[in-house]
């Protein structure tokens, strides 16, 4: 629930000294909006921050020591609303499946963080609980879409950016989503098949219900029986994929065939 007092007590969390010397400069000037209680400068003592300090507000930067952003918001027991701050737009995907109302790309302009104030006091005008999670999830149907060039793959306590263009296709299985890459390595995804494919609608095609296809990395489609395909991919290994006959048609309508 978001704080009706005057200001939103606040905290920046960033690995970064200059980061947060900037981000602290472009929100003083805004004191009767923002109170910053406190800066953290890795994922372990922003998580600690959280709970101990239960702030309104959240200026989350993703790629930190010890927990990354996204492990921070998975393990906090409170919830502050969070505005991302990060270098990378590529995050942007899994970002927009939380619960924050912003995304920022450094570097930060104060432009750019007068129409998160914006949002804020948009928000500010709703106390009822459900209006605030309709306002939020409004928030991030609206907000603009980047073009993804990458997918974020968490690897230890680092993050990992897979170029769209050396993912040959995604496979789901149970609860996980396996990126084939063009070498035959493969990483695990947390993003759901169904999320990817509406980012990625336009580059990559769903030809069965556990497989996602990059149409750049076609190099060879043939009929097989049953009303489906058998798609070659180019890749290293030239796997042979094979699509379900409920998306024959789809298939045939974007592949003009």
């Amino acid at each position: 629930m978001i704080s009706l007092a005057s200001t939103y007590r606040t905290l920046i969390a960033d690995d970064e000294q200059p980061a947060r010397n900037r981000l602290r400069k472009l929100l003083s000037d805004y004191p009767d909006k923002i109170e910053l209680i406190g800066e953290a400068n890795n994922g372990i003592e922003c998580l600690e921050m959280i709970d101990r300090l239960k702030p309104d507000l959240l200026f989350l930067d993703i790629q930190m020591p010890g927990l990354n952003g996204f492990e921070v918001l998975q393990k906090c027991e409170h919830s502050p609303i969070v505005i991302f701050c990060t270098a990378f737009d590529e995050f942007a995907l899994k970002a927009f499946e939380t619960n924050s109302i912003d995304y920022i790309v450094k570097p930060i302009k104060a432009e750019r963080i007068q129409m998160s104030i914006e949002k804020l006091d948009m928000l500010r005008q709703n106390s009822d609980k459900n209006d605030l999670l309709r306002i939020i999830d409004n928030f991030i149907r609206q907000a603009p879409r980047k073009e993804f060039t990458a997918i974020p793959v968490k690897l230890g306590d680092r993050m990992l950016l897979v170029r769209l263009e050396d993912i040959i296709y995604f496979s789901a299985e149970e609860k996980y989503v396996t990126i084939h890459i063009r070498d035959g390595k493969t990483y695990l995804s947390d993003l759901t098949l169904k999320s990817l494919e509406e980012k990625l609608a336009g580059k990559f095609l769903r030809i069965q219900r556990s497989l996602l296809i990059n149409l750049n990395r076609i190099k060879e489609i043939r009929k097989h029986f049953g009303s489906r395909f058998v798609i070659k991919m180019d890749d290293f290994s030239q796997t042979k994929l094979t699509s379900g006959r409920n998306y024959n048609e789809q298939i045939k309508n974007v592949m003009e065939i």
